[in-house]
């Protein structure tokens, strides 16, 4: 049977100005732009379907018809996606300018439909939960809806992705029994009130707050797992980046992957990294090269 999770979280349209010259500040680069479907949970959740997985997405998507293109590219993907309501709001949207390196320059995210997930609204969907072996949940979601997930499936692996440093605050009051917390050095500095740059300081403090694991990423410097009885630093893969956005929701992702087949930690952080490399390779947010063989071959390169 295939591994079964529940992703409560974002889904937008991604619209990507692919610049071709440096950016300067106040003008115009030449270059691509793409629009395709994107968001955290989202990107999660296609993650885990390429890799064979049962997958329910739990989102708000707004109205109009770029919505109802969002709602048909999730099913297109193999995603159960369920829906809450959020009349009267449009249908989410993440711009970004991406440099001639692949790394982001600047990015507004318009998620005003995720306000519309509130407990009483996710409660409606509560099977997609009921039937998983684990849930993902990104920071795009109101803090109380964040709190009350995690106390109504306890029972269960929970891992939550921090977003973004604004979004990352809301997570500062749900640390409390958490599984599994999947920060970048930024947004782990954020919610954990330690320098930045960090990871261990970041990391301790969360443990502290009731994190059982807690994965701090770096870039291309790889990042730090913590648990109770473990520190373990794991290396990223090297690539030439062509969009680094949607990198860190594929680590996401690996690390759901690992945590439901039961690898070992380090198979895990492998498996993770090589789904990060191969989205740094994509112009899409969503690497169309993942599949699970791929995956864990590439995983077999990583150097501990």
């Amino acid at each position: 049977m295939p591994l079964t999770i529940a992703v409560i979280g974002g889904a937008n349209t991604d619209v990507f100005g692919l610049a071709g010259e440096p950016v300067v500040a106040g003008d115009s680069a030449p270059g691509t732009v793409r629009i395709g479907p994107g968001g955290v949970g989202r990107n999660v959740a296609e993650n885990l379907a390429r890799l064979g997985c049962d997958v329910r997405l739990v989102t708000a998507v707004g109205e109009g018809v770029d919505a109802e293109a969002l709602v048909a590219e999730c099913r297109h993907a193999g995603i159960d996606v369920r829906v809450a309501p959020a009349a009267g709001l449009p249908c989410p949207r993440y711009v970004c300018v991406v440099d001639p390196n692949g790394q982001p320059v600047a990015a507004v995210s318009d998620m005003r439909a995720m306000d519309r997930l509130t407990p009483e609204a996710v409660s409606t969907f509560r099977s997609a939960a009921d039937g998983a072996d684990a849930l993902v949940l990104d920071a795009n979601l109101p803090e109380q809806t964040i709190q009350w997930v995690c106390e109504q499936w306890r029972d269960r692996p929970v891992l939550v992705d921090a977003v973004s440093v604004a979004k990352a605050r809301r997570l500062r009051g749900c640390l409390a029994g958490l599984h599994t917390l999947k920060a970048n050095v930024d947004e782990a500095a954020e919610i954990a009130g330690t320098p930045g740059g960090d990871l261990a300081a970041a990391a301790e403090a969360m443990l502290r707050a009731g994190v059982r694991r807690v994965v701090v990423t770096d870039g291309e410097s790889g990042g730090l797992y913590a648990e109770r009885s473990e520190r373990l630093r794991f290396s990223a893969l090297p690539v030439r980046p062509v969009n680094a956005t949607g990198a860190g929701d594929a680590f996401m992702a690996g690390i759901a992957y690992g945590t439901v087949a039961g690898f070992p930690v380090q198979q895990t952080l492998a498996f993770a990294a090589a789904m990060a490399a191969f989205a740094l390779e994509s112009e899409r947010t969503v690497s169309e090269r993942i599949e699970l063989a791929a995956v864990l071959d590439r995983a077999a390169e990583v150097v501990w």
